[in-house]
């Protein structure tokens, strides 16, 4: 529906006829109101204001039972637009909140995972002590075993085991370490002759 200027209408003719009511409307040819003012009474006035108003309101009852159809069309397309609008902000508020509790069981995924991380590190250095362990305890059968000749390999292991400051920790092998320590400077000094 385009907007009509209301100097276009051909009823506006009585209007720009009128020196007193033309200056309130610009027309197409003249871009700026009338320097000129009409001298009439306040009374005058009133009844040329009130008959302009009564014009100007029956140009807008013509012109909206010219163009009731168009009018109610974009009536009732603002509403189904406003009832899309309406579901569309509906829908970003449950993305909204799907994200939010996406968001809290990723976070609490990632602390069990992590968790579970610092759990098995702790397993796997209580392993390798375990392991530890178990050589020593292996290692100190073999030195007191007079028989059995120990292998380069195997001293230097010892060298390693008596030296690890995890392993002097512990309480159950210190006289272990000391037999080891004992044995290893024993093959030394024989080597050394």
């Amino acid at each position: 529906m385009a907007v009509q200027n209301i100097s276009d209408v051909s009823h506006t003719l009585t209007i720009l006829e009128d020196d007193y009511l033309s200056q309130f409307i610009t027309t197409n040819s003249e871009n700026k109101c009338k320097n000129s003012v009409v001298q009439l009474t306040a009374e005058e006035q009133l009844k040329k204001l009130n008959k302009g108003l009564e014009y100007v309101d029956q140009l807008i009852c013509d012109q909206t039972y010219d163009n009731h159809e168009e009018l109610f069309n974009q009536v009732t397309w603002t509403e189904n637009l406003e009832s899309i609008i309406n579901e569309i902000s509906s829908q970003i508020q449950n993305l909204q909140s799907s994200i939010e509790l996406l968001k809290c069981k990723i976070v609490d995924l990632f602390v069990k995972v992590q968790t579970q991380v610092i759990i098995l590190n702790r397993l796997h250095a209580i392993c390798d002590l375990l392991r530890k362990i178990m050589r020593t305890q292996s290692l100190t059968l073999q030195a007191l075993d007079k028989e059995n000749v120990m292998s380069s390999h195997s001293m230097l292991e010892i060298k390693e085991l008596i030296e690890d400051k995890d392993l002097k920790e512990i309480t159950f092998l210190s006289k272990d370490l000391i037999k080891l320590s004992n044995f290893c400077e024993k093959k030394c000094m024989i080597g050394l002759k």
